[in-house]
């Protein structure tokens, strides 16, 4: 495998590649070689789930080919490979020379594969694949993932407590867009037993309120940032603990906290915060982690091809994804279905485009095609959360970019499937308009020869 690389962070894809060709599937010995090279090309760099796309595209596609060959239906094929629940924890690839290893922390492979297989209605999907309807092939396919996030060595956290009982949350991860200001209020307000109203700020990357912050990259946000601020939350109810007893003379584990954070309570005796002088008090905390988290499922997509132009349309697609524990539903799927769209863009639009001499010749917006809202409106997202993490104390996971995972290679399986009379395989990407028909020509020619 080979890689071009100028960047400092290039060789994240390549390594990520070779650790994760094997996937969620139980491969007992695997060896890649992988190579970087400079060239007067684009530099490769790191992208949402960098070297794990690339991975999925190459294994499914061999999986669904594998299966053709033996003549093994091709969901069997990945429900007898898949790892189990009773292999848990599973050790994956050492990278070598700098001896990466790690092992996928919980989980039921298969549990997520049958509920996209249900949710997508394959046995009855299953009747199209190849058919020709109202001038277009139909084509589905499955495929599998794993995403591994929360790397570390750390995160940090601040909880200040207010005069009036506000609490302002400061954290070392930063927010990138994927929403989490909402999150970490969410978790600051949960831990301390306040409405979350009673967050007055969550702010986020400035070593001007935390000492040390390591910021938001390889899903680690939620699964780093929101463990710290379970600690800092500790730390801040057990400063006012102690302060209520020295004025009460007794043991902090006699003093409970009540009112929403607003008052204590020994022995029916009550002082509102205020009255104890507990305001201005803060906790701080740090969540160390060496290991990484692994959130996984499975994609199904059904699409239709026009053997005349070319044009792909996706008219269902499915994600099944179990990622520990959900803390707010509404920012986890937007962030798979932003995902998946950037997977479809990438697996269906996007490329750079070179002539002869190494131009570019798709270097605007104008030429380099990028997905819209209105390109794929038929995405389904289902999470589940039955396998939480024992990593960390809320048992999350990473899961900002699996959604991006599988997708080349479920499209291009449905490719294959849908265009299975013409013999046309497609075993690179893009996948787009141009390309496709080339595909389908070529193996005209070739039939006609």
């Amino acid at each position: 495998m080979l890689f071009r690389s100028a960047r400092p962070n290039a060789a994240t894809p390549p390594r990520n590649l070779a650790q994760m060709l094997p996937g969620p599937y139980h491969v007992p010995a695997v060896r890649m070689e992988v190579s970087l090279c400079v060239s007067n090309k684009s530099p490769a760099g790191t992208y949402r789930a960098p070297g794990r796309y690339e991975a999925d595209f190459c294994r499914e596609r061999m999986i669904d080919i594998a299966a053709a060959d033996l003549g093994i239906d091709r969901v069997e094929m990945r429900r007898r490979n898949l790892v189990t629940a009773a292999q848990m924890p599973y050790a994956i690839p050492q990278v070598l020379p700098s001896g990466g290893g790690g092992e996928f922390d919980s989980g039921d492979y298969a549990v997520t594969l049958e509920r996209c297989l249900a949710a997508f209605d394959w046995p009855a999907k299953s009747a199209l694949q190849g058919r020709l309807i109202d001038g277009r092939y139909h084509g589905i396919a499955v495929g599998c993932y794993v995403e591994g996030g929360s790397a570390g060595p750390r995160e940090n956290a601040r909880l200040a407590l207010a005069a009036d009982g506000m609490v302002t949350v400061t954290v070392g991860a930063s927010a990138v867009g994927q929403g989490l200001e909402t999150v970490f209020a969410q978790i600051a307000a949960d831990a301390l037993g306040i409405p979350m109203n009673h967050i007055a700020a969550v702010h986020h990357g400035s070593t001007t309120g935390i000492h040390e912050g390591f910021g938001s990259f390889g899903s680690r946000a939620s699964v780093m940032g929101g463990s710290a601020i379970l600690v800092a939350a500790q730390n801040l109810q057990q400063a006012i603990r102690e302060a209520a007893a020295r004025r009460f003379g007794c043991s902090a584990d006699a003093v409970e906290i009540t009112d929403g954070l607003r008052a204590v309570t020994v022995n029916g005796r009550r002082l509102s915060l205020q009255e104890l002088d507990a305001v201005g008090f803060e906790g701080v905390g740090t969540f160390s982690n060496s290991k990484r988290t692994y959130s996984y499922g499975a994609h199904a997509a059904h699409i239709a091809v026009d053997a005349q132009t070319g044009q792909i349309e996706v008219l269902d697609y499915v994600a099944v994804e179990d990622v520990g524990r959900i803390l707010n539903p509404n920012t986890l799927h937007g962030q798979t279905i932003g995902a998946i769209v950037q997977g479809l863009g990438g697996t269906l639009l996007e490329g750079f485009v070179y002539d002869d001499e190494g131009q570019m010749l798709n270097a605007s917006l104008a030429a380099y095609l990028i997905p819209c809202a209105l390109d794929f409106p038929r995405i389904r997202c289902i999470a589940l959360e039955q396998y939480p993490s024992p990593l960390n104390p809320l048992g999350v996971k990473g899961a900002g970019e699996g959604g991006v995972i599988p997708v080349g290679g479920v499209i291009a399986n449905a490719l294959a499937s849908a265009l299975q009379s013409f013999g046309v395989s497609s075993n690179e990407l893009p996948l787009s308009q141009p390309r496709v028909w080339q595909l389908i020509e070529n193996a005209r020619r070739q039939a006609a020869a």
